[in-house]
């Protein structure tokens, strides 16, 4: 039992140790004296998008019917016939009626405008990504970075603390 008495205070004695030691340190916010500023870039690819459209063509498949070919060659009759009022002028004007039916039927299309978005322009562009930073504080020169620029001072946080501590 007088062991475990022993074990206990001396537990407790060395938390108090270690509890007084930590007390002991102190932390406090000063001012440091910038030396050097420098800035730091770095490089971004920005693409801006255009749009780009074309047209497609696709060829028709009413060129498989014979409507237009027929239908030139009514027309091309009539005409032909009141033109030359005889039958070689009908006959005449149904034959080309009818080959300019063929070739219109040939010649139809169907045009689609398509559109789409690309990515052309891209350029680089150069950018502040932050200073590198040379400050001196109590005689000793320290470096760090920083996003903003500085000023010709910054803040600094000093923790003292012993590095021995005796009875």
């Amino acid at each position: 039992m007088k062991n475990l008495i022993k074990r206990l205070i001396m537990s407790l004695t060395v938390v108090g140790t270690l509890t007084s030691a930590n007390a002991m340190a102190e932390t406090y916010y000063d001012y440091a004296k910038v030396k050097k500023a420098r800035p730091v870039f770095h490089y971004v690819t920005i693409s801006e998008p255009v749009e780009q459209c074309y047209n497609v063509r696709y060829r028709s498949r009413r060129h498989h019917d014979g409507a237009p070919t027929v239908a030139g060659a009514i027309i091309g009759g009539v005409i032909g016939n009141a033109i030359g009022d005889n039958r070689a002028s009908t006959v005449a004007g149904a034959i080309i009626g009818g080959s300019l039916g063929h070739s219109a039927s040939h010649r139809a299309h169907r045009v689609e405008r398509r559109c789409e978005i690309v990515h052309e322009n891209t350029r680089k562009v150069k950018k502040l990504k932050g200073y590198k930073v040379k400050y001196r504080y109590n005689g000793d020169t320290y470096h760090t970075f920083m996003r903003k620029h500085p000023g010709d001072k910054i803040k600094v946080r000093v923790k003292v603390s012993p590095t021995h501590y005796e009875y």
